[in-house]
């Protein structure tokens, strides 16, 4: 299965847009897309991830989570916004990890990253890019 961004569907990143990483760097394998304030992790989700434990177990390396949280979160207040944010992106990224390490993936090989709403890729300003930003990116370094 290949990540639908514009849509906000989980997936792995599709083959043609992979990039060699320079002198070695982390290559991005998948994205998992969240719905608003959530970090479950549905069926798709769950068979992405098998993915990626797949391609660990056959090549090593860290396997590194980064996730994101979205523009469009209310509260009273602006830390508020940013705890909330910081919170729900820190839940994601464990949420993987521990998936991960379900799948066999060892704790040690696994780095989990909390982004929070700071590095939206795709447009703020309408419904689709605030929904594909909540989102969590899984690379690999070998």
């Amino acid at each position: 299965m290949q990540a639908d961004i514009p849509s906000a569907r989980s997936g792995s990143v599709p083959f043609t847009a992979l990039k060699s990483p320079p002198f070695g760097g982390p290559m991005q394998v998948a994205v998992i897309q969240f719905g608003r304030s959530s970090s479950g992790l549905g069926g798709v989700d769950d068979s992405v991830l098998q993915r990626v434990a797949q391609i660990y177990k056959r090549n090593g390396g860290t396997v590194r989570v980064v996730a994101h949280a979205s523009q469009d979160v209310a509260a009273s207040s602006t830390e508020a916004i940013e705890r909330g944010n910081y919170d729900v992106s820190r839940r994601r990224a464990l949420a993987i990890a521990n998936r991960l390490m379900a799948l066999g993936v060892p704790r040690t090989a696994i780095i989990a990253e909390a982004a929070s709403d700071s590095e939206p890729v795709y447009e703020t300003s309408t419904a689709r890019g605030v929904a594909a930003n909540r989102r969590a990116e899984v690379f690999l370094d070998l």
